[in-house]
């Protein structure tokens, strides 16, 4: 590629926010600007940590080439000499964070799940045993329709639920992404993991309301059906229980915002139910429904527990919408599950 055309092609996708070189998301042709909103969960973070960092000196971004995908362009700008691109070297990346970490520095190291991966070593040997406290903002957990096969954050909660003394956020909401950031800043210790999917917020029960950066109940705690979930599946998780009610069946959801570790009130929770349903939108091999059902056997015997998630597969490239259909993660993929299941 020439220099001539190449400064063109990355001009072109500076313009219009492309994270990965090559995958263009949907774009109008005559502005050039997204079709989709700008205003997802990576602007949300980008926001956030702004915020800290006006406040905390001690705040600092890294990212391995992915300013504009992660969300940090604002804070490249505004707190120069705070934010670190290393390039395309994850593994680097934590590494460095651990070293500034050492130093008293509290760094967040932004980075799609897909990319992670490159870092499970590190994670392991400089961060997790070393006990220093980094932050990973992982963008693009879960389903990513557009950004392909390749691209799927489909991994990152079976790898970090491997390593011990590991925090792990996964939010629903934009309010909860802000609440698991500052906690991850100030109120938990080691490696800490704050997970958030493509895109922006899906539907929001207007009576639904947050008491817990743990875990919360929606809906009525003694009901003999509980579907489980966490991250955007609790959106349709609340759908699928509008529509359940409707068919005279009764169930509570417990929305976990922390998945790891799980909070004993969460199971001791669960346990008042005699069926009990696990969404997740991540493996099944190695995923928190496993970890929820191991701790709920030790306190709860008579008991109905079905995992239901993606199993031993690569998801293909499709939309979102297709995938979760497909794979019976969406509201009616749970309504159909638990109707067969009681």
């Amino acid at each position: 590629m020439s220099s001539r055309v190449e400064q063109a092609y990355f001009g072109v996708e500076q313009a219009i926010g492309v994270a990965t070189v090559g995958r263009l998301g949907k774009f109008d042709v005559d502005t050039g600007e997204p079709l989709s909103s700008k205003k997802g969960f990576s602007y949300v973070f980008g926001n956030q940590i702004c915020n800290l960092a006006k406040k905390d000196k001690k705040i600092c971004a890294i990212t391995a080439a992915m300013t504009l995908g992660t969300g940090l362009s604002r804070f490249s700008s505004e707190y120069k000499s705070r934010f670190f691109d290393v390039g395309i070297a994850e593994e680097h990346a934590v590494t460095f964070a651990c070293g500034l970490a050492t130093k008293g520095i509290i760094p967040f190291f932004a980075v799609y799940s897909t990319f992670l991966q490159r870092s499970f070593d590190q994670l392991i040997h400089d961060a997790a045993i070393q006990k220093l406290h980094i932050v990973l903002c992982v963008d693009r957990a879960g389903i990513v329709g557009d950004d392909g096969e390749t691209h799927q954050g489909t991994f990152d909660v079976s790898m970090l639920n491997t390593i011990p003394d590991t925090t792990i956020f996964s939010p629903c909401y934009f309010d909860e992404l802000r609440q698991s950031i500052n906690a991850a800043a100030y109120m938990c210790d080691g490696l800490v993991s704050v997970r958030y999917p493509r895109g922006g917020e899906l539907y929001k029960p207007e009576d639904i309301e947050k008491t817990s950066i743990d875990f919360d109940v929606y809906g009525d705690e003694n009901a003999d059906i509980a579907l489980i979930t966490y991250g955007r599946l609790f959106s349709y998780a609340c759908r699928a229980k509008e529509q359940l009610e409707k068919d005279g069946i009764n169930i509570k959801i417990i929305k976990l915002c922390r998945i790891k570790p799980i909070d004993p009130k969460a199971v001791a929770i669960a346990s008042k139910s005699s069926k009990i349903f696990f969404f997740e939108e991540s493996l099944v091999a190695g995923g928190i429904a496993e970890s929820f059902g191991y701790e709920l056997k030790k306190t709860c015997v008579n008991y109905y527990y079905k995992i239901h998630g993606i199993k031993d597969r690569f998801v293909r490239h499709e939309t979102v919408e297709q995938a979760l259909e497909e794979l019976k993660l969406d509201d009616k993929g749970m309504i159909e599950i638990i109707k067969e299941n009681i």
